[in-house]
């Protein structure tokens, strides 16, 4: 039986794709779909320059990303990032028939931001807020 953990991932615009296929691919059964689909951006305008999912995982998924860790004393936020398992979703995504180039998990996983944080707080310490759409006349 699985076991949940809360994650946010927020993944810049130009993997969100293939981040959502391995997470698809990952996750067991439909659990994956439907992830990294809220825009984001730093004026809250389109285009969206980032994707968010937020909420609760599959703890043998959340083993596979990076995570990183923000520690606060003060004014001051200390992050640290403990790298993912690339070699592991290479074999996912190979076994899911996704064919990717060499590097290609790496530059993933050195883009996405993956922590603990509550989705709000998240987007906040990068500057990024959701995208809305533009009222229509």
């Amino acid at each position: 039986m699985s076991q949940y953990t809360h994650r946010t991932i927020i993944c810049p615009a130009a993997f969100q794709q293939l981040a959502q296929g391995l997470c698809a691919a990952a996750a067991e059964g439909d659990a994956g779909k439907g992830m990294l689909t809220t825009g984001l951006s730093e004026t809250g305008t389109e285009p969206a320059t980032h994707y968010i999912s937020s909420g609760p995982i599959y703890e043998s998924l959340a083993d596979l990303l990076p995570l990183t860790t923000v520690a606060y004393e003060e004014e001051d936020a200390a992050e640290t990032t403990r790298p993912g398992d690339v070699a592991t979703v290479e074999a996912i995504a190979s076994q899911a028939g996704i064919d990717l180039p060499a590097g290609t998990i790496a530059a993933l996983f050195a883009a996405i931001d993956v922590t603990e944080q509550e989705p709000f707080t998240a987007m906040a310490r990068l500057g990024l807020v959701m995208v809305q759409a533009e009222a229509v006349e």
